[in-house]
């Protein structure tokens, strides 16, 4: 939008010197001269930096321009060899390359004379606009209180809760995680729904999170019963505000194909339940399989070993905190440095793949 500043007009208002000149220099009576000369001032006060100025004459099919001299805050040209009579004047000034002010006006050139010239100059609108992207980060809080339920693949090795707890608070992240673990021996989803051990557990504290972990053979021998449970338990959970989280367990160590049927179990379980799946299965295959010679399974080929449940807390931790797995310093008891190492960048690996 263009706009007229008056102040500027009035300053602008341009005096052309036009004629031929004196009888020392005389020039041609076909044509005249039209000196140009005026102040930027009134728009350097607005922080206009004028950079260049073009002056262009017509007069039928004539045509004639000609570039500004801008210097010392004024903005100056002739123009020489004139023929005499009507011509359109157009004077444009920039900034770099935008246009911030021109006007036109008529100007007579009769040789010998002088005349007076009135230039309106308009002042493009020298405002300008800002468009602002805004990328917004949701900083979700970290989970300080977790309730494990499951059977003896959460209480193996001392209590995936405690190794869970030890792993956090040794990864240099200021994390101060309460953990309870509510297991028995066999126990399925069903045992846990229809005890009221479990369910004062899951209502009685203000928990962030609540893993739910089934009977290792359950969501692959009864699907739907697995997901029965699974929705009933989420049921109560979401009453009290918490997470339900589905804690992915393991194929048995002679039949690593387990694993297909175990993953869509819970991952089906997830979805019907919109909650966290923590795929600590899917990664402890991806480890067993591996060259790398580590044992995962304790004697009975179904139960975790410490280098088992040290996998599966690497995973909760890089699940749940969305953190680094090998960032941390704690090594679980009867697992080696190498061991620790390997578990905790295979961990990293794998989700970053996934």
């Amino acid at each position: 939008m263009k706009k007229y500043l008056y102040l500027l007009i009035v300053i602008l208002a341009l005096i052309f010197m036009v004629g031929c000149e004196d009888s020392t220099n005389p020039i041609s009576d076909e044509s005249g001269s039209l000196p140009i000369e005026f102040s930027l001032a009134p728009l350097e006060e607005l922080d206009v930096d004028v950079t260049s100025g073009i002056v262009k004459l017509s007069k039928g099919d004539l045509e004639v321009e000609r570039s500004m001299l801008i210097q010392d805050s004024n903005a100056s040209v002739t123009v020489d060899g004139l023929e005499p009579g009507i011509w359109d004047l157009l004077v444009q000034l920039y900034s770099n390359e935008y246009l911030v002010a021109e006007g036109n006006a008529q100007v007579e050139i009769l040789p010998g004379q002088e005349s007076e010239v009135n230039l309106t100059l308009l002042i493009n609108d020298i405002t300008g606009s800002v468009t602002i992207n805004v990328d917004w980060e949701i900083v979700e809080a970290l989970p300080s209180r977790i309730l494990f339920i499951g059977n003896s693949y959460t209480y193996y090795n001392n209590g995936l809760d405690n190794m869970l707890r030890e792993y956090a608070s040794s990864s240099g992240q200021d994390i101060e995680l309460e953990t309870l673990a509510i297991t028995g021996g066999g126990m399925t989803l069903e045992n846990h729904f229809n005890s009221q051990n479990t369910i004062n557990a899951i209502q009685s504290e203000a928990w962030d999170i609540v893993v739910l972990q089934e009977q290792s053979q359950m969501p692959i021998l009864d699907t739907e019963h697995f997901l029965t449970y699974a929705t009933k338990l989420d049921s109560v959970i979401d009453l009290t505000g918490a997470q339900t989280c589905f804690f992915m367990t393991w194929a048995r160590e002679y039949d690593q194909s387990q694993i297909e049927g175990l993953a869509a179990a819970y991952n089906q379980a997830g979805q019907e339940c919109d909650a966290i799946v923590v795929p600590v299965g899917q990664v402890f295959n991806s480890v067993f399989v591996d060259d790398y010679e580590i044992n995962l399974y304790a004697g009975d080929g179904s139960h975790p070993s410490p280098q088992g449940s040290y996998l599966a807390s690497a995973c909760f931790y890089r699940k749940l905190f969305n953190l680094p797995a090998n960032e941390t310093s704690f090594v679980a008891p009867n697992v080696t440095d190498a061991d620790a190492e390997y578990i905790q960048e295979s961990v990293e690996e794998w989700f970053a793949h996934n």
